[in-house]
């Protein structure tokens, strides 16, 4: 399960197999006996080889350029120039299907169609080692190398409950510790299934980061962070771009402590564009503003008021945290936006009404931040948030 899906060695052997087998079935090609021998003869077989490779390489461009813009009307923010080129195997392929039905006569249809599906594996490795989603294997069947599991239990690997009453919780994380070990402050990385039990939703496997400090001192409760990937994206695209590093990071410039962070699932599929609102494609607002904190609280030690909880995302992720915290201050009074947009969206505003809001206009303005920003009070709330943007 830990093999690399990156590994430049892959993609020179799937580029390697993909070079040979096109070269194969071009070499193939149907002598015409008509054309007879001699260098006129010489010359024609030359022209037919050169009208094959202009129409192999103009109908891979035509088809290229199609299925970028098919992709770009699924995805949330604008592709990269290059991934015309990225789906350029697949592409050159089925058109080569198509060439080879014609001058072959399905005579090799079986080599063909492997041709495609190498192509097409060839591409899919080529995107996603431009978006990382998956770095191994394992990660496609959401099992992350990176998570440290409890042994014999399966499911939810924490299970704490709340050993202070209310009345005995300090007010600042400052109060609870009196000392502080000179042990590793190297957190570690669970993995959670946290289920859907109000919204319905069935989200995909989530993460918890856990400081060392939680386990050493039994009496401290945290804040929390909650993260969502974009749109397409998984949770393991926070796990893997190092998140583990930069919380042990932030611990040892904050003796030992940081927020409990949780990665959680807000889309339940690569192909499914929420935005983390209740449509017809998963109540993903409930499931975030009601099923994940209410597990959050029965299973781990928190410091539960608003002002100790923060919502981020990427992309799309990163226009849901700005949303749900301007719609539910009662839970989070922090956001983090990494490259979001301005609200939610799935095309044009009329598509975003009757795709996620069933054609509610009503609906649709009460999720919009502008209008929230303007309609809502949140003088005093001491409310805030941190926007991100950029390349690479």
């Amino acid at each position: 399960m830990n093999f690399n899906l990156l590994s430049q060695s892959l993609l020179l052997v799937l580029c390697s197999i993909t070079s040979a087998v096109a070269v194969y079935l071009i070499l193939q090609l149907p002598k015409d006996k008509k054309l007879g021998k001699g260098k006129k003869a010489e010359k024609e077989k030359k022209l037919r080889y050169l009208k094959l490779i202009g129409v192999l390489i103009a109908g891979s461009l035509v088809l290229g350029f199609i299925l970028s813009l098919i992709t770009s009307g699924l995805t949330d923010s604008p592709l990269p120039d290059s991934f015309t080129v990225m789906v350029l195997p697949f592409a050159s392929s089925v058109v080569f299907m198509a060439i080879s039905i014609w001058w072959f006569k399905f005579r090799l249809w079986k080599i063909a169609s492997g041709y495609v599906l190498i192509s097409l594996l060839f591409s899919l490795l080529i995107i996603n080692g431009y978006y990382r989603f998956y770095p191994t294997l394992g990660e496609v069947f959401n099992k992350n190398s990176n998570v440290h599991p409890v042994a014999n239990q399966s499911g939810v690997f924490f299970n704490f409950t709340h050993t202070l009453s209310n009345n005995v919780v300090a007010r600042s994380i400052e109060n609870q510790i009196t000392s502080v070990s000179s042990q590793s402050t190297n957190g570690s990385i669970y993995s959670l299934d946290i289920a859907g039990n109000v919204s319905g939703f069935k989200a995909r496997g989530g993460y918890v980061y856990v400081p060392a400090i939680y386990n050493s001192i039994p009496t401290i409760n945290l804040p929390v962070i909650i993260l969502t990937a974009g749109f397409p994206g998984t949770p393991e695209n926070w796990i893997d771009s190092g998140l583990a590093a930069t919380m042990d990071k932030f611990a040892v410039f904050h003796h030992g402590i940081t927020p409990l962070v949780f990665v959680v699932d807000n889309t339940g599929s690569l192909t499914n564009d929420t935005e983390c609102v209740n449509s017809s494609r998963g109540n993903v607002e409930t499931y975030l503003t009601t099923d994940v904190p209410n597990y959050i609280k029965a299973h781990f030690r928190t410091i539960n008021e608003p002002s100790n909880w923060a919502i981020g995302g990427l992309s799309m992720g990163g226009t849901c945290s700005v949303m749900l915290a301007l719609r539910h201050p009662d839970l989070f009074h922090y956001f983090l936006d990494y490259g979001g947009e301005v609200g939610p969206e799935v095309g044009s505003n009329q598509t975003t009404i009757d795709t996620l809001f069933g054609g509610s206009e009503s609906q649709w303005a009460a999720h919009q931040p502008s209008t929230l920003l303007t309609t809502k009070n949140f003088k005093g709330l001491g409310m805030g948030g941190y926007f991100g943007y950029g390349n690479q």
